[in-house]
């Protein structure tokens, strides 16, 4: 009887494949949980709100995508001369080859932040859904919030950060910065991805904000004339809206984690962009400023002339794996 496999990788194959059901000699993990495609020889689940996501299979590897909730945008005071800044992008993390077990993890997806008042809710890839989490769990930070007027300068730090006004610079993104003051884990920091907000402008005509840091760049900076665009964030085509069962993130083109646009007390100014990947606009007189792109992690537009900012956009957790 000929020895099977010996010079012959289809026998090898095939041999495995046979006593053991896993592909190509290469242990893959089968799961449950989210919104599960495929796309090519990738399983792909999608996680739009949070979950559990059970490996039931065989150990394996995974590559992953975390995007946490956009900062609210902000809005100029009921009287002063100052616009609010755009809201920061959430926290991203993009991990390729994670190992996992077969267990369960629990999958976190953080809401956006309220417009003036709240940052990005966390996302989470945790190994047990402990508390603290385990060191090999993967968070990504909420976005920071645009300041708000003379009362309140300071934009808050957050995943990135949000956009400043009057005359303030915009806050620090931390979620690829270290050390960390919230103590995440040492892998959310480097495989994590946020900037910092842009400054803001005190000088007539605009009286504009500064846009929030999106996670492929920081946020504008403001001027006399203009108020600052929201940073852009970063693109993964294999996890277009299409390919993920997402029709409503087809637009994004696979864009993540925009920051949001600084708002503007008076007219006639240009209006500041949000960042590529769900940033809003920033908008004033008279206008809110427009909310984060959902299930994007983009941050809020900021506004002026007492106007709302807009609410961040809530976040999503991506998991492929070959099947």
């Amino acid at each position: 009887m000929a020895i099977r496999g010996i010079g012959n990788s289809l026998a090898t194959f095939r041999d495995r494949f046979n006593r053991t059901g896993v592909k190509g000699g290469i242990p893959r993990p089968f799961a449950s949980g989210g919104t599960i495609t495929t796309s090519g020889l990738y399983t792909i689940h999608t996680f739009t709100s949070s979950g559990t996501f059970t490996v039931s299979g065989t150990p394996g590897i995974i590559d992953i995508l975390i995007v946490a909730g956009g900062g609210g945008g902000a809005p100029s005071p009921v009287s002063g001369s100052v616009s609010g800044g755009g809201g920061g992008a959430g926290g991203l993390i993009y991990k390729p080859g994670h190992p996992v077990s077969v267990t369960s993890y629990t999958i976190t997806v953080g809401s956006g932040g309220a417009p003036s008042s709240l940052v990005g809710g966390f996302s989470a890839f945790d190994d047990d859904g402990s508390s603290p989490f385990p060191a090999t769990s993967l968070i990504a930070i909420g976005g920071g919030v645009g300041a708000r007027g003379p009362n309140v300068p300071a934009a808050s730090a957050g995943g990135s950060g949000g956009g400043g006004d009057d005359g303030q610079p915009g806050s620090t993104g931390i979620q690829a910065s270290s050390p960390n003051p919230r103590s995440i884990p040492a892998d959310s920091i480097t495989y994590g991805f946020g900037n910092n907000g842009g400054t803001g402008n005190n000088s007539a005509p605009a009286y504009a904000g500064g846009g929030g840091g999106g996670a492929g760049a920081v946020g504008g900076n403001a001027n006399t004339n203009a108020p600052g665009a929201g940073g852009n964030g970063r693109q993964y085509p294999a996890f277009t809206g299409p390919l993920i069962g997402v029709p409503g993130l087809a637009p994004y083109s696979g864009y993540y984690a925009g920051g949001g646009g600084g708002g503007y007390r008076y007219d006639p100014v240009t209006a500041a962009g949000g960042g590529l990947g769900g940033g809003g606009a920033g908008n004033g007189q008279g206008s809110a400023g427009s909310p984060g792109g959902t299930n994007t992690g983009g941050g809020g537009g900021g506004s002026g002339n007492s106007q709302s900012g807009g609410t961040g956009g809530s976040g999503i957790v991506i998991i492929r794996y070959l099947a």
